[in-house]
C-alpha cells in the first residue's frame, strides 16, 4: 500500500563537498568538529615555552657534559697508567739520589774531620820542628865543645894496696855449717 504523504521539511546541514579540484587533487570530506580550545586561547604562554626550551637545552647540555666528563676521566686514567712506569723510575732515581746525598754528607763530615786532624798534626809538626831546631843547636854546641877536646886523654893511674873485697884473692870465703837437709848425721 502506498500512501502518499508529504514529509515535513527539516533543515539539516549537508556535509561539505569538495569545491573544486585544486591542482588536480580533490580534498577529502572532513566533518565539522568543534575544537576543545578556542583557537585564540594559548595552552602555554610564550615565556613558559621559552622556559621549557631553556630547561630542555640545559638538560641536554648537562647530559653532554657528563658524557664528556666520563670520556675525559677514562682518557686521564689511561694517560696516568701510561705514565706510571716513568713515575716509578723517577721515584727510584730520587731514592738513589737521596742515598747518594746521605753518603756524600757522611763522606764530607769524615773529610772535614780528617782536615781538622791534618791541621792539628801540622801544628804538632811545627812544634816538633821548633824543638828539633833547638836540639840541633844544642847538638852543634856539644859538637863544638867535643871538637875542642883533645882526641886522647890520659887518665891517672890507680894503685891498689891490699885486696879489694875481703881477702882470698878472688875466691869465696870458706864456711863451716852443718845441715840435716842432705840426710847426714
Amino acid at each position: 500500500m502506498a500512501t502518499e504523504r508529504i514529509m515535513p521539511a527539516v533543515a539539516l546541514q549537508s556535509p561539505a563537498r569538495p569545491r573544486a579540484l585544486r591542482e588536480g587533487v580533490a580534498r577529502p570530506l572532513t566533518p565539522h568538529v568543534r575544537p576543545a580550545v578556542r583557537s585564540r586561547e594559548a595552552i602555554l604562554s610564550t615565556p613558559t615555552r621559552a622556559g621549557m626550551l631553556i630547561g630542555a637545552s640545559a638538560a641536554i647540555y648537562a647530559v653532554t657534559l657528563a658524557g664528556v666528563s666520563v670520556l675525559q676521566a677514562d682518557s686521564d686514567a689511561a694517560l696516568a697508567a701510561q705514565r706510571q712506569p716513568y713515575l716509578d723510575s723517577v721515584a727510584a732515581a730520587r731514592s738513589a739520589n737521596d742515598t747518594l746525598e746521605a753518603a756524600l754528607t757522611k763522606v764530607d763530615g769524615a773529610a772535614r774531620a780528617l782536615a781538622g786532624d791534618y791541621a792539628a798534626a801540622g801544628q804538632d809538626i811545627t812544634a816538633y820542628q821548633a824543638r828539633l831546631d833547638e836540639l840541633a843547636a844544642l847538638v852543634a854546641q856539644v859538637q863544638g865543645s867535643a871538637a875542642a877536646l883533645p882526641t886522647r886523654i890520659s887518665l891517672p893511674s890507680v894503685t891498689m894496696h891490699g885486696s879489694v873485697g875481703g881477702g882470698g884473692g878472688g875466691r869465696a870465703p870458706a864456711t863451716r855449717t852443718k845441715t840435716k837437709a842432705s840426710g847426714a848425721p
